[in-house]
């Protein structure tokens, strides 16, 4: 279930999770299903923190190299009071410790990394407006920030596949500090789902030493 959008999430991307899911249960794991530690009713207090954060200082002669979408989020940011930010953060760990107390149960986290495998070049902008174009980046990565703020430990993993041969990451994640048990748990499913060294035909086409390991710096002509 995304957590800061209610969007359909992409059938290869729930398939994913399910695949990561089964192998983490024969590798000898409880997988269990569980609520979203947050939902789309935090985006508000998600956006706000979003705006402020566009406000790094920037000389007024360089205000118009940003891009449009930087811009709009400052301009947005510059409309916030000091109490307004305050409050807003405040809620929000609120938020945080109770998705917390959800999940205290559990030792990792499993979801989508993104609601869909992939976003077409330019579908962020083609609107040209860039409310627009935050509304869509939302839309299509609902999962992450949720950790950026509770400072959990994630990692996504390229799991599953598209019909095309693409691959869809899931995302998981573990607790506050504990770093090492996610990690191995990453070798673990990384090793279960038969490694991640997948690369398209053009990949392996350019004589590469890192690609092809035919020694560091050689170049073929």
């Amino acid at each position: 279930t995304p957590m800061l959008a209610d969007e359909p999430v992409h059938p290869d991307c729930v398939a994913a999770v399910d695949r990561a899911a089964a192998l983490l249960t024969a590798a000898g794991h409880e997988v269990v299903e569980v609520a979203s530690p947050l939902g789309p009713a935090s985006w508000p207090l998600f956006e706000l923190v979003w705006y402020v954060l566009a406000l790094a200082p920037v000389p007024l002669e360089r205000e118009s190299d940003l891009l449009p979408l930087t811009r709009y989020l400052r301009a947005r940011g510059a409309e916030i009071s000091a109490g307004t930010l305050t409050a807003t953060l405040g809620e929000l760990q609120a938020q945080v410790r109770l998705g917390a107390r959800r999940t205290a149960d559990c030792d990792l986290l499993l979801c989508p990394t993104l609601a869909a495998p992939q976003a077409p070049v330019g579908w962020f902008t083609s609107g040209g407006d860039p409310a627009e174009d935050f509304d869509r980046q939302r839309r299509f990565s609902p999962y992450c920030a949720i950790f950026n703020v509770t400072g959990d430990p994630s990692v996504s993993l390229p799991v599953g596949v598209t019909a095309e041969g693409l691959p869809v990451g899931v995302l998981l994640s573990g607790r506050y500090g504990d770093d090492a048990r996610l990690v191995a748990t990453a070798a673990q499913l990384e090793y279960a789902s038969g490694g991640w060294d997948r690369h398209p035909a053009i990949w392996r086409a350019v004589g590469s030493a890192n690609v092809n390991g035919s020694g560091v710096g050689r170049s073929e002509r």
